[in-house]
């Protein structure tokens, strides 16, 4: 079977020349970003005092337009504004010519993100001829659980999921500190990677779906994922591990199962199990957009890091 690739293997060596710090975007072109998924709001670093007036030292992120309070912080604390993040996506945007494709809020603004559509996309893995689409997101945190961060995040559009193209989920990022405007403008200058690691990404997803997969491979996933030991009789997993264990095993192997029904009997098929699992399965908390946080930044993307690299074991 051949593979089309659509690649930007050139799209990006010299895109970045020239490219000014401290030269922000269109503010219109930003307020529109932000308008359309409802960012159009800061944070800001308040301090925190005791009810005698006297400073704590420790300083609360509060998010403007609603007075929440997100986290606390310290002094060397430096909020990245949601504005920022959406300069840097629009400026990455105007100098590789990738579409802005969505953004969103987690736990009310707690997280944001904005996403970038690479244009790059293979046609045809596996038994039933896969889709996978390339993107670049940006995520960032104001509740105090994650740093900025920003990559390649992949979209498999037969089942609708997201999931990490390596063993981490974004692999450029900056803490909240004074530096991380300076560490920011210096990743633009350095990120015209992006397209080859992509194409890295790309190759190794059609070599997954050449590699028959083996029962071993599944009770290792599943072993890995859920703690249960499938390879035990049942009498016997049921002592070692707890009914909520088994019960996420047995899920966890119907989502295999299906998967690798229309995808092959390959280590694509077992991750694409993997993936669909932590999609549409795994219990996460009871809020809005709960699963998307999952996949971006929680349980979901651990999991499918962790299936990612064994599964990339398994391969070699």
């Amino acid at each position: 079977m051949t593979n089309n690739i659509i690649t930007a293997d050139n799209i990006l060596n010299s895109a970045f020349e020239g490219i000014q710090v401290n030269n922000p975007v269109n503010s219109d072109a930003v307020a529109t970003l932000l308008d359309k998924f409802g960012l159009r709001w800061s944070v800001s670093k308040q301090p925190l005092l005791l009810p005698s007036g006297s400073d704590t030292g420790f300083f609360g992120i509060v998010r403007e337009d609603t007075q929440h309070t997100f986290a606390t912080c310290k002094d060397g604390y430096v909020p990245y504004q949601n504005s920022e993040l959406a300069e840097l996506l629009h400026r990455i945007s105007e100098k590789t010519g990738y579409e802005i494709h969505s953004g969103g809020m987690f736990n009310n603004g707690g997280k944001v993100y904005l996403q970038l559509s690479t244009g790059n996309e293979i046609n045809g893995i596996g038994k039933n001829r896969t889709k996978v689409k390339g993107y670049v997101t940006g995520i960032n945190g104001h509740d105090g659980t994650t740093s900025l961060k920003w990559g390649e995040v992949n979209f498999t559009i037969c089942c609708r999921n997201t999931f990490a193209s390596a063993s981490k989920v974004l692999k450029q990022s900056a803490r909240h500190t004074a530096s991380i405007h300076d560490k920011v403008e210096q990743s633009i200058r350095e990120i015209t990677g992006i397209a080859i690691a992509e194409k890295s990404i790309f190759d190794t997803f059609i070599k997954l779906s050449e590699v028959p997969v083996t029962k071993d491979n599944i009770a290792k996933i599943v072993r890995e994922v859920t703690n249960v030991d499938i390879t035990l009789p049942s009498s016997q997993a049921s002592k070692d591990a707890s009914q909520y264990s088994i019960n996420r095993s047995q899920e966890l192997l119907s989502s295999i199962s299906s998967e690798m029904a229309s995808k092959g009997e390959t280590l694509w098929g077992l991750f694409s199990g993997v993936t669909h699992y932590t999609s549409h399965v795994l219990p996460v908390p009871k809020r809005d957009n709960a699963r998307l946080e999952s996949k971006y930044v929680g349980t979901g993307a651990s999991v499918d890091n962790d299936a990612f690299a064994m599964v990339l074991g398994f391969m070699n």
